[in-house]
């Protein structure tokens, strides 16, 4: 696995997973409504590596209309959402409110995508701050590193923190290390806890 940064761009070349694909797939479809998006939570650690299995993907996405919505759900052909079969249901009693909406491929549970539109002042930071993973050539916008690690370790979970281990370790030389230790304290997070967490010396 080969991993290269040019700018705001990373480079990743190797074997694509089932995940990948339908993060490929999806990604697409939100590009081609003119959704802007961006993946989040584990998945941002798995593409880079991380051994350990999901069933689902996560993604925000800003706000859109009911319009850009339906445009976008005619489009999923090979997938369909597992909560609801009404597209009109799927915006106004899911999305809308701020509740999130799974879309698999057709006949299957999972794996599946979590779509969310943005909520919180961490949903608007990750879409601002995206970067961009080009995976064999296709684009994925993925969470900001240091928001991602700041992020898992509040959420405290042992998947949460070992993901931010392992986000840290792989990317230790690209981080900025005052914008993280900034985005962890900003979630209540002590320096020396946080240090413990990620192995940082």
């Amino acid at each position: 696995m080969k991993i290269e940064f040019q700018g705001d761009k990373i480079y990743l070349d190797r074997e694509l997973s089932r995940l990948d694909r339908m993060a490929i797939h999806f990604s697409e479809k939100l590009r081609d409504a003119g959704i802007e998006h961006v993946f989040v939570s584990g998945y941002v650690a798995i593409v880079f590596g991380r051994n350990r299995t999901s069933e689902d993907i996560d993604v925000i996405c800003e706000p859109v209309s009911q319009g850009v919505f339906e445009e976008l759900w005619l489009s999923l052909k090979e997938m369909e959402c597992i909560i609801t079969s009404d597209p009109e249901s799927a915006y106004n009693d899911y999305l809308k409110d701020g509740m999130a909406l799974r879309f698999a491929y057709r006949g299957e549970f999972i794996p599946n995508m979590e779509m969310k539109v943005v909520s919180n002042g961490v949903h608007r930071e990750a879409l601002m701050r995206r970067k961009i993973l080009l995976l064999n050539g296709h684009p994925l916008p993925i969470s900001d590193f240091e928001l991602q690690i700041a992020y898992k370790l509040f959420l405290g979970s042992e998947k949460d923190i070992e993901d931010a281990r392992f986000l840290y370790h792989l990317f230790r030389d690209k981080l900025e290390p005052d914008s993280l230790m900034g985005k962890i304290k900003e979630f209540g997070l002590s320096e020396r806890e946080a240090k413990y967490y990620l192995g940082w010396s």
